[in-house]
């Protein structure tokens, strides 16, 4: 181990230039961060230093230092104090945001609301919600009318969402659906610029969309306040029950003698699952369908791999054949690592620590390259190169470090949600390829990374048919 004075200090490590007070933020547009990191990793390291306003970051991307921050948490590392602020401001204090003791009540009643056999009692109606995505996909298909890739999932994720959390039938998908859903879109990409502001500038004087966040969270709660009200008539109208949802052991929680419970906490979680279910996974769905279009070849593999397993079925029957599908897992593992929803993750230290021989002061941002390292030569064999085929026992070449990847993060604050958003898009993925055609509206080439806290593919529309006769 390596003494103090032996450690670099964090302003000796190398990296970009930057100007006085601003550092490299005329450098950077937030809608890109990833892709800039990522190149600046290219030049200065596995780990080095960006002056962003006043403040230091690091930026590492180190497969060994990334295992040990992500398996350290939250004892030594902790989400960063910013964005817990920024959450506490908004009021979206949930299990996401927290630490401690706090994270550890919150996580308990999360895991266990989206355990095996709730998903298992849930799958009827998430099989309902599919067909209610497979009818507007149709009607689109008959009107001859591009799909809104991304706003069709996040309607369809909006619903799965509702429905297994809060037991709310909102149908996005047919009908304009409750307030709640016009509203999310507004939250997480003010999350995501203000976490990374130099300064809390939003304190001092209010943009447009300060104010049309202002107007989002007063819906959100107001319909999350209904949700509520209702849950505590059916807990009132059977008080020897067990919770059905989220919502209600989150109620039970409250009632609880000295559990630490708070209303506050309710909307704060509400809005997280919402909000993590929303964007995350209709995103992944979105680029896996991008990846359908660009590799025709591998969405007919999928088709036959489908249509083995579900015909006559339209889509998934029941949860035991979500795990038979090794294709498309091969393809969906591919898909997330080249384009994952989460591409960098940020933390900070809760104490002095050393990092790759850098001494890093308590408090200081680290960001993760997450994807940077998945898709180094030195962990997967041609890297940069998306290749389904590499996930398939039988033709794996070397080098193939599952360790580095890491869709749904890792260590203790895995997510939560992981075996929820896996069934959502085997569900979603084959009941369009056992249903439908599809192709590009626009050039692959137009279709971009852009970052508002998840990582979507901006401009993605797609031209569905319905299935010709084989």
């Amino acid at each position: 181990m390596q003494t103090n004075d032996a450690l670099t200090a964090l302003r000796d490590l190398p990296g970009p230039r930057g100007l006085p007070l601003i550092g490299v933020l005329h450098q950077i547009r937030f809608d890109r961060l990833h892709l800039q990191l990522e190149a600046w990793a290219d030049s200065y390291g596995a780990l080095f230093r960006i002056p962003m306003g006043p403040r230091s970051v690091a930026v590492v991307s180190d497969a060994a230092a990334i295992q040990r921050i992500l398996v350290q948490r939250p004892q030594v590392f902790r989400r960063t104090r910013r964005l817990a602020s920024v959450a506490q401001e908004m009021r979206l204090k949930g299990v996401f945001a927290t630490e401690g003791e706090d994270w550890r009540r919150q996580r308990r009643i999360v895991t266990a609301a989206l355990n095996r056999q709730k998903l298992t009692d849930f799958f009827p109606k998430l099989a309902l919600t599919v067909a209610r995505l497979q009818r507007r996909w149709e009607g689109a298909a008959d009107r001859s009318e591009p799909v809104d890739v991304c706003g069709d999932l996040m309607r369809f994720t909006v619903d799965v969402t509702m429905q297994l959390a809060f037991s709310v039938d909102a149908n996005t998908l047919e009908t304009p659906g409750p307030v709640i859903q016009r509203h999310l879109d507004k939250v997480l990409p003010v999350l995501y610029r203000r976490s990374n502001a130099p300064f809390a500038w939003w304190r001092l004087f209010r943009l447009p969309s300060d104010r049309a966040l202002d107007r989002a969270l007063v819906a959100i709660e107001r319909e999350v306040g209904e949700m509520i009200r209702t849950a505590r008539q059916r807990m009132a109208a059977d008080p020897g029950r067990a919770p059905a949802d989220f919502l209600e052991a989150m109620l039970a929680a409250v009632e609880e003698e000295g559990s630490g419970f708070c209303d506050a906490e309710i909307f704060a979680n509400a809005g997280n699952l919402l909000l993590a279910g929303e964007d995350t996974t209709a995103n992944s769905i979105a680029w896996a369908m991008h990846y359908f279009m660009l590799c025709p070849e591998m969405f007919e593999r999928v088709r036959d791999e489908a249509d083995a397993l579900l015909a006559p079925a339209p889509a998934l029957e029941n949860l035991e054949q979500a795990n038979c599908l090794p294709i498309l897992d091969a393809f969906c593992n591919e898909v997330m690592r080249i384009r994952p929803v989460a591409p960098l993750h940020v933390v900070e230290p809760v104490t002095d620590i050393e990092l790759l021989g850098c001494a890093i002061p308590k408090g200081t941002p680290i960001f993760m390259l997450l994807r940077y390292v998945a898709t180094r030569e030195t962990h997967f064999a041609g890297g940069d190169r998306f290749d389904p085929e590499r996930w398939f026992p039988e033709s794996q070449s070397s080098p193939h470090d599952r360790r580095v990847f890491l869709p749904f993060g890792g260590g203790p604050r895995l997510c939560p949600g992981r075996a929820l958003a896996l069934l959502e898009i085997r569900a979603a993925l084959t009941m369009l390829c056992r249903n439908f055609d599809l192709e590009p509206v626009i050039p692959a080439s137009e279709v971009h990374e852009h970052m508002a806290f998840t990582m979507m593919p901006a401009g993605l529309k797609a031209r569905l048919r319905r299935r010709t006769a084989d």
